[in-house]
């Protein structure tokens, strides 16, 4: 098996070299695009066909022993940022999981995009929740769950800014565990606004003094 995956990860690091030195048309801002209008019209290619690596080059979760996983993950999250289809998480997943994700959907479709940032499926389309590979670690549910008690209403500035704090709070609780506050949102948090009501700037006036 490492003989094989040595192979794999040369494999892989070629793939990345081809698509960071495939010519390029260069950048004019004059064609910028919104988010909107480029993920309607950004032509579509086959993952798999595009990078060269096929899902049954991958070889099983089970196959693989914790380091072998570690390593094939890092090398498939290279893979992957490097063709802008980025493998992005909300909540921490163990490696085995992650991996076993990008495995059983890497032969997807996706959008090339230009000038916004493109991501892997992590499911296929019309998947309960909780039914894909992520399993408990379901990215779906996880949304569903943190705008769950969310209704349509209008509310005030005020109103607005305390919602957007209760859905922070659960969403980095969910995703720190017992280090969330280390990533507390204190800008939202009128405790923590100034005397003259401007919310909380992490120190940004210290640095500005300082130049």
């Amino acid at each position: 098996m490492q003989r094989y995956l040595e192979q794999l990860f040369d494999d892989i690091t070629i793939s990345i070299d081809q698509v960071q030195k495939a010519p390029s048309e260069g950048y004019d801002l004059f064609d910028w695009i919104s988010e909107e209008e480029e993920e309607r019209t950004a032509p579509i290619r086959n993952l798999q066909e595009w990078t060269g690596i096929y899902q049954e080059m991958l070889p099983p979760e089970n196959m693989l022993t914790n380091e072998q996983v570690h390593l094939l993950l890092k090398a498939m999250n290279r893979l992957l940022d490097a063709y802008n289809c980025s493998f992005v998480l909300q909540i921490e997943v163990p490696e085995r999981i992650q991996y076993a994700t990008i495995r059983d959907n890497f032969n997807q479709d996706i959008k090339v995009k230009t000038w916004h940032m493109g991501f892997f499926a992590l499911c296929k389309p019309n998947t309960e929740h909780g039914r894909c590979t992520l399993g408990e670690y379901c990215q779906c549910a996880f949304y569903a769950d943190l705008f769950s008690d969310c209704i349509d209403e209008e509310l005030s500035p005020e109103e607005e800014r305390a919602r957007a704090l209760e859905i922070e709070v659960k969403h980095i609780q969910r995703k720190y565990g017992e280090d969330w506050m280390k990533y507390y949102s204190y800008h939202l948090d009128k405790e923590y606004d100034d005397e003259y009501g401007n919310p909380y700037n992490y120190g940004m006036d210290e640095e500005e003094d300082e130049w």
